[in-house]
């Protein structure tokens, strides 16, 4: 599940500018829904974590990785 949630927030980060409209989000608003796939092709969507537990985006570099 901590692999899930990592890759959807490393694709999240570079995908999210290309297809979600400018928004007025600020510091503590709640982030808009979106659904990646995740290393097994599964699709993973943002709300099925809504009110079940927290929610941390973590941003880290996979090792063995080129650049």
């Amino acid at each position: 599940m901590a692999k899930q949630l990592a890759v959807i927030v490393v694709l999240s980060i570079f995908l999210m500018p290309l297809f979600a409209p400018a928004s007025d989000l600020k510091v503590g608003d709640r982030a808009p829904d979106f659904a990646l796939p995740d290393q097994d092709g599964a699709i993973v969507k943002l709300r099925d974590f809504y009110g079940k537990k927290a929610v941390v985006l973590a941003f880290y570099i996979r090792a063995s990785t080129p650049g």
